[in-house]
C-alpha cells in the first residue's frame, strides 16, 4: 500500500468533519431542539418538515450519514474500498434530495441559500469517491 498524499489526508478529514457535523445535525434536527432551530434561522416550516419525518427519508439520511463517515476512514486507513462508501453516501444522499424534492416539498420549504448547500455536500461528495477511486486504481498499479 502506497503512503497516503497530503491532499488526500486533507480531503479526507475536510470530508469527515462534514459528515460528523452532518450528525449533529441530524441530532439536533429530529429531537426538535427550538433553541437549535432558532440559532439556525428555521422556522415553524422547517421544524414542521422534520416532524413525524417518513421511515424511508430517515433510512436514506441515516446511510447517507454512515457511509459519509465510514469512507474518509477507511482512507485513511489505506483501505482501497473507501471509494465504494463514498459512492454509496453520494447516491443515499442524491436519492435523499430527490425524496425531499417529490414527496417532502423540500424546494418551497428551505431557502435557496441551505438547497446550495445540500447541492455542493453532493458534489464533494461525488468529487471525494472519485478521488479515491484513482486513488484505489493506482495503489493497485491499473
Amino acid at each position: 500500500m502506497k503512503k497516503l498524499k497530503w491532499h488526500g489526508v486533507f480531503f479526507a478529514l475536510l470530508v469527515l468533519f462534514i459528515y460528523v457535523m452532518g450528525t449533529y445535525d441530524f441530532g439536533m434536527m429530529l429531537s426538535h431542539q427550538e433553541t437549535y432551530y432558532s440559532s439556525k434561522g428555521y422556522g415553524a416550516s422547517v421544524h414542521a418538515y422534520f416532524t413525524d419525518y417518513p421511515l424511508p427519508g430517515l433510512i436514506l439520511w441515516i446511510g447517507n450519514l454512515v457511509t459519509g463517515v465510514t469512507a474518509p476512514i477507511l482512507y485513511l486507513l489505506k483501505n482501497p474500498r473507501a471509494y465504494q462508501a463514498a459512492y454509496a453516501s453520494f447516491l443515499f444522499d442524491l436519492f435523499l434530495i430527490l425524496f425531499g424534492a417529490i414527496f417532502r416539498n423540500r424546494f418551497r420549504v428551505f431557502a435557496p441559500p441551505i438547497l446550495c448547500f445540500d447541492l455542493t455536500i453532493l458534489v464533494i461528495t461525488l468529487l471525494f469517491g472519485v478521488y479515491l477511486h484513482v486513488q484505489a486504481k493506482k495503489w493497485h498499479g491499473n
